[in-house]
C-alpha cells in the first residue's frame, strides 16, 4: 500500500526546499490576451488575477479612450517592472510604449518580454529621481520584483538616479507623450512633483499609484501632488481601489474629497486595511471631455 501525500503536505515540503536551495523556483508566466510574459520569481501577479480579476486593468481602457482623441500617442511607463502595463496597454490600443525600470534583475525579463512587440517599444534602464543623485541598491526593498528606493535615499551609491527630463532628451519621441504612468513604490509624489516641467508642457493624463504610507515623515505628500496638478490644470481625476475597481471621479473644485480619501488610507493602516492604495487618473482640463468614457468603460470592468 503505497501512502500518498496532499496537495497541501506537497507544497509545504516544496516551500522548505526552496527556502534551502534544495529546488530552484520554476519560472512563472501570465498570459495577457495574445501576449505571453514572463513574470518575477516569487511574484504575487497571478495571485492577485485570479482573486480579483480586474486588478491592473483600468489603464489598459484609458489608454484605448486617449488612442482615439490622439491617434499617434505615445506612453511612458515608469516603474515598469517585466512589463505587465506595457503588455495591458498595447493589448487595448497599439502604442509606442516608453519603458522605464532600473531594476536590474528585471531588466533582463522586461527585455525578454517586449521583444514580442516589434518596434514602438523602448527600454531605459533607469531608475527615476533627482538627476545625478545616486543610491545603494543593497538597501532597497523587494530587488528583483517590486523595488522600492525609500530605504536607500540618502545613501551613497553606485547606481544614479536620471530625471524624467534627462530621459526623455535620449528618447526625444516621447517628449510629448500624452499618457504618464508611474507605479514606483514610494516615489510616484516625488516623480510627479519633480517632473512638473514635462506636465505642463505636455499635459499627459497621469496614472499614478496614491500610497502615502511609504513616506510617513511626509502625510501631506499625497495631497500636495494633487494640488500640484490642479495648479498645473489638471481638472479631473478618477480613482480606483487597488484592487481595480471604479471608485469615484471627483473634479478640481471638491477639494475635500480628495482630503477624506487620503484620511480614509491613513485610518485603514492605522486601525485594520480594507483598501491599500489607490491608482487615480487624473486628466488635464483640455482632456475632461474623455472623462465619461473613461467612467464608462472601467466601470464596466466591474459590471455583471
Amino acid at each position: 500500500m503505497h501512502a500518498t501525500m496532499s496537495s497541501g503536505i506537497r507544497r509545504g515540503v516544496a516551500k522548505v526546499a526552496l527556502k534551502l536551495g534544495l529546488r530552484k523556483p520554476k519560472p512563472q508566466y501570465a498570459q495577457i490576451g495574445e501576449y505571453r510574459i514572463r513574470l518575477p520569481l516569487n511574484s504575487q501577479w497571478l495571485h492577485y488575477r485570479s482573486g480579483f480579476p480586474i486588478y491592473d486593468t483600468a489603464l489598459g481602457q484609458i489608454a484605448a479612450v486617449l488612442a482615439a482623441k490622439y491617434p499617434a500617442l505615445h506612453a511612458i511607463d515608469i516603474g515598469a517592472n517585466v512589463g505587465d502595463t506595457c503588455v495591458l496597454i498595447r493589448q487595448r490600443a497599439e502604442i509606442s510604449v516608453l519603458c522605464v525600470e532600473g531594476d536590474p534583475i528585471l531588466l533582463p525579463i522586461l527585455a525578454e518580454n517586449i521583444g514580442q512587440f516589434g518596434p514602438g517599444v523602448a527600454i531605459e534602464p533607469s531608475f527615476v529621481g533627482p538627476e545625478g543623485k545616486s543610491v545603494n541598491l543593497t538597501l532597497a526593498d523587494d530587488l528583483g520584483r517590486n523595488a522600492s528606493l525609500v530605504g536607500a535615499i540618502g545613501s551613497e551609491g553606485s547606481v544614479k538616479l536620471r530625471s524624467l527630463n534627462a530621459i526623455l532628451a535620449d528618447h526625444p519621441a516621447f517628449c510629448n507623450a500624452k499618457l504618464l504612468k508611474t507605479d514606483t513604490e514610494g516615489f510616484d509624489f516625488d516623480i510627479v512633483r519633480q517632473s512638473m516641467e514635462f506636465v505642463q508642457r505636455s499635459r499627459p493624463a497621469i496614472f499614478f499609484e496614491y500610497d502615502p504610507h511609504f513616506r510617513p515623515n511626509e502625510p501631506r505628500a499625497g495631497l500636495e501632488t494633487i494640488e500640484a496638478l490642479i495648479r498645473a490644470g489638471y481638472s479631473d481625476f478618477v480613482y480606483y481601489d487597488n484592487f481595480g475597481h471604479f471608485l469615484l471621479h471627483s473634479d478640481a473644485s471638491n477639494f475635500r474629497i480628495f482630503a477624506d480619501l487620503d484620511h480614509y488610507l491613513a485610518s485603514n493602516r492605522r486601525f485594520g486595511v480594507a483598501v491599500y492604495y489607490f491608482d487615480i487618473c487624473a486628466l488635464h482640463r483640455e482632456d475632461s471631455d474623455l472623462v465619461s468614457e473613461i467612467r464608462f468603460r472601467t466601470q464596466c470592468l466591474s459590471s455583471p
